[in-house]
């Protein structure tokens, strides 16, 4: 576990402390947490339909990024 010192507004800091009565580092955890996977799933949602705008189908992309064709391996003889 890391000990962390931060510095937060007194009116947040008060509220805080009387939801969490005496763990505060519980009640930040968990809050951060949260916040991290709101995050987490907001970009997840935001990619939806970012490859729409492309000529060709995302698997194709995908198969093309797969494939070993126009790569320069070192051991190749072709």
């Amino acid at each position: 576990m890391l000990r962390a010192s931060i510095t937060l507004p007194d009116d947040i800091f008060i509220e805080a402390k009387a939801v969490a009565g005496n763990n505060l580092s519980a009640l930040v955890t968990e809050a951060l947490r949260k916040y991290l996977q709101d995050l987490k799933t907001k970009k997840a949602l935001n990619s939806f339909g970012s490859w729409n705008d492309r000529e060709k189908d995302s698997a194709d992309i995908v198969n093309e990024m797969r494939s070993d064709e126009g790569r320069n391996y070192a051991d190749n003889n072709n």
